[in-house]
């Protein structure tokens, strides 16, 4: 008899469990998506298909990558996993994988967001991940990062079957206009080891406002179309940090028309201006420590323009300490580990605070 009362027990505790961890997937259809630049888009790129004859090629494929895009939902589940497909061939030797195709998710806790647990890929194109494991349940409010350098095609959450996933009751985001931030591989996210350590993104979390990221590997060279994009969102704020994307001529050709033209066309949004960081081998090397201090000293020389004729909502950022004097803070010279994008998040927000009031 005891034997039998043994049994029956494990029998249920092993049913329990199993009914415990059992998956249901669920479009993310009704769900929040921030960092859309245009609020009608239907797809996790980050422009329209309409802008695509507009924008010169590199910047529009780089569009379609899914950079700095979060899913916004609340759960009550003990578990999350999700499936995703992406595209196959992307891949750079100093970016991690999880940065590339991987998803990552945060959870908000007393008014501050936590890392939660990563979505690491494990095929080339469809990927099917388990999350996080083992929460307590209780209904909390999520962000999951897409990847920073591959286009979304399709993407699932996994719950437990008797969990919901729905838009979250309380947004800490509504009715704050985003900050819109325009650059480079940099600011896309290269070489962060997730997606949400990119700069923008751990600034989203810190202000408690939707960042959109519009940086473009290789190929932030303040385009004109670039001034235009932006001036039609509605933003609290736009950065540029173009500079490691310039050469001096381009950076004393562009800079000014630049501001010039986004200002036109957005009379009294804040601009911020930010320095090209200092390169921790330009202590070394004499003739790129030139190139930096030339480039900022076209950035200076146009900002000082603009404030000379009357721009009051115009600011600049000195890249001096920016992410630190110690040569800690780049993978390779260049692209920041999250050492790196932590320091430079820190020096933004606190910029960032004194224009946005």
């Amino acid at each position: 008899m005891k034997k039998y009362s043994i049994l029956l027990s494990f029998l249920f505790i092993t049913h329990f469990v199993k009914a415990q961890s059992a998956i249901r997937y669920q479009s993310i259809d009704g769900l929040t998506i921030l960092g859309r630049s245009f609020p009608q888009q239907t797809t996790y790129k980050r422009f329209p298909d309409s802008l695509s004859s507009l924008l010169r090629l590199p910047v529009w494929k780089l569009s379609t990558n899914s950079t700095g895009l979060a899913i916004y939902f609340e759960s009550n589940s003990t578990q999350i996993n999700a499936k995703w497909k992406t595209g196959v061939t992307t891949q750079f030797p100093h970016v991690a994988a999880t940065l590339v195709k991987g998803l990552d998710l945060y959870a908000l806790d007393h008014e501050q967001w936590y890392y939660v647990g990563i979505g690491k890929p494990n095929h080339d194109s469809y990927q099917d991940a388990t999350i996080v494991k083992g929460l307590d349940g209780k209904s909390r409010p999520y962000l999951l990062y897409l990847p920073d350098y591959e286009t979304i095609d399709s993407l699932f959450i996994g719950v437990d079957s008797n969990a919901f996933v729905q838009p979250v009751s309380s947004s800490v985001f509504a009715h704050k206009k985003p900050v819109v931030f325009y650059g480079t591989s940099i600011v896309q996210g290269a070489s962060a080891m997730r997606s949400g350590m990119a700069y923008p993104a751990i600034i989203e979390r810190r202000l408690q406002r939707e960042t959109i990221n519009l940086g473009f590997s290789g190929n932030g060279q303040l385009d004109s179309m670039l001034a235009v994009i932006m001036a039609n969102i509605d933003a609290s704020c736009y950065v540029i940090d173009c500079g490691p994307n310039l050469s001096p001529q381009l950076a004393a050709e562009r800079t000014l028309p630049f501001l010039k033209q986004l200002r036109k066309l957005s009379p009294t949004t804040p601009i911020l201006l930010v320095e090209q960081i200092e390169y921790p081998t330009a202590r070394f090397i004499s003739s790129l420590d030139e190139k930096i201090k030339s480039i900022n000293h076209s950035f200076l020389d146009a900002f000082q323009s603009m404030k000379k004729g009357g721009d009051h909502n115009l600011y600049y950022l000195s890249s001096k300490g920016l992410i630190g004097e110690d040569g800690e803070s780049t993978v390779d010279g260049v692209h920041l580990t999250d050492l790196g994008f932590f320091r430079m998040a820190e020096g933004l927000i606190k910029k960032l605070q004194t224009i946005i009031k």
